[in-house]
């Protein structure tokens, strides 16, 4: 790999540490009229002392930095009214120095993206530790809901799982405090804790007339990010997360895969995959291809412009390849499959993914302390040069269930190769996972004509 940059994710999630300082001496000075509107509304609002006195100054840090980091232009004086507005809301002199720095900065970057975001102390160290494969907290996947928080899935194993969390359930308090008007990634946040502290959930679940409160014990979660299977001669490597070395795992699975049967095709299964490290992806879509342009970076500064080829090495070359992706697939995961798609390494399968094109790198504010800024400092191109923001991956074998995706549908959207019915596939290959199913069976099929010429006879 020529040159490896972290970050990238989600959601949700997961993005690189990269090394800052509080200096920015190199940086365009912040707007002075905004910045000292918004001290003059903070030193009013918080109780006096070191720490006001501290948060005051990072105002000037955080503007500098972004007005120095952010992907596009950023008008400071819109960024520290929406800041100042979040703090007029308080009573005057008596608020927490800390907790008021956290409101407004948030309350500022929310305008300028969903992933943007002040992280606390404990956020930051919550964070940290996610970018390893392992954190503190419930064991939940987890979407944002109409005034609650949605869950996905309970990891087996987890205390949310043996509390009988179930999907489909909304939770609507966390330790008594309702999310309504909370972002998904502040839920997350209150969920996550060092391993052995308690939190209490209330649940709203479908069918019942009352909702519920569950206390849980957190516990240290840890992400099997690579899990393989054989579906006849199909290598099936099903990746949860790209967070922590997941691209090394998924070279493990395959030599222990290969140890055992030598697959005939390989498939890549990306459904629900949030995304993860922009290193971990290049290294994923390298994996498959030997040469072509991976992905390419563009922000505003010289150090977010930044293309990626693939080097010379590939495992399980020839093989036919395809890839499962589905509405919940974001970030690192369009990444991959858009690299493995424009390249003609692997055809697509499933519905029109998320759209999360963005990269965010994350700045440490000084001592830990202080916490750090999340920004969005680029947004990632895939190798035919469009961004995936908004737009997600299109599949070239769209895979149609009781739920129909009719996002960008249209003259705009490219309509697929094929749009198949995931219940016939059944009649082709046997599986309860009807996705999968289908992606044997075109693997079988050996091209999109004989697919569907299958699936008709």
């Amino acid at each position: 790999m020529r040159r490896l940059l972290p970050t990238l994710r989600a959601a949700t999630a997961a993005c690189l540490l990269l090394s800052a300082t509080v200096a920015l001496a190199d940086a365009a000075p912040a707007d002075e009229g905004a910045l000292a509107s918004l001290q003059s509304a903070y030193g009013s609002a918080v109780t006096p002392g070191e720490q006001a006195d501290l948060y005051r100054e990072l105002f000037a840090t955080v503007l500098q930095r972004v007005q120095r980091s952010y992907a596009t232009e950023v008008d400071l004086d819109t960024l520290a009214a929406a800041a100042r507005k979040a703090i007029g809301e308080l009573a005057a002199g008596s608020a927490d120095p800390r907790e008021v720095f956290g409101k407004a900065m948030n309350a500022a970057l929310r305008g300028l993206d969903p992933y943007s975001r002040y992280l606390d102390q404990r956020a930051f160290g919550n964070e940290r530790e996610a970018w390893r494969g392992s954190f503190g907290g419930v064991g939940l996947e987890v979407a944002p809901g109409e005034d609650a928080v949605r869950i996905v899935a309970s990891m087996p194993g987890t205390p949310a799982a043996r509390a009988g969390l179930q999907s489909g359930d909304l939770i609507v308090r966390i330790d008594d405090q309702p999310l309504r008007g909370v972002p998904l990634a502040d839920a997350i946040e209150k969920m996550r804790g060092a391993p052995g502290t308690q939190v209490a959930i209330t649940v709203r679940r479908s069918g019942m007339p009352e909702e519920f409160t569950l206390s849980l014990t957190r516990d240290t979660i840890r992400r099997q990010a690579v899990r393989w299977s054989m579906e006849g001669d199909v290598l099936v490597l099903q990746l949860t997360t790209f967070s922590g070395a997941v691209s090394a795992a998924m070279r493990q699975a395959i030599a222990e895969a290969s140890a055992e049967h030598a697959p005939r095709a390989v498939l890549l299964d990306l459904r629900g995959n949030p995304g993860g490290l922009l290193r971990e992806a290049v290294l994923t879509a390298d994996t498959f291809l030997s040469t072509g342009e991976i992905v390419t970076i563009r922000g505003r500064t010289p150090g977010a412009q930044r293309t990626w080829q693939a080097d010379a090495s590939e495992l399980l070359a020839g093989l036919p390849m395809a890839v499962l992706i589905d509405r919940r697939s974001a970030s690192a995961s369009e990444l991959v499959a858009a690299a493995l798609q424009d390249n003609g390494r692997a055809i697509v399968l499933g519905q029109r993914s998320f759209g999360k094109g963005t990269v965010q790198t994350t700045f440490p504010l000084g001592a830990e302390q202080n916490g750090a800024l999340k920004l969005t400092s680029s947004y990632y191109h895939r190798p035919a040069g469009p961004t995936v923001q908004k737009t997600g991956v299109l599949p070239d074998i769209e895979l149609v269930g009781a739920a129909v995706d009719e996002r960008g549908r249209g003259e705009a959207a490219a309509p697929p190769q094929a749009r198949v019915e995931t219940a016939r596939c059944a009649a082709v290959y046997k599986a309860a996972d009807l996705a999968l199913a289908c992606a044997v069976a075109y693997l079988q099929a050996g091209n999109v004509e004989g697919f569907v010429a299958r699936l008709a006879r």
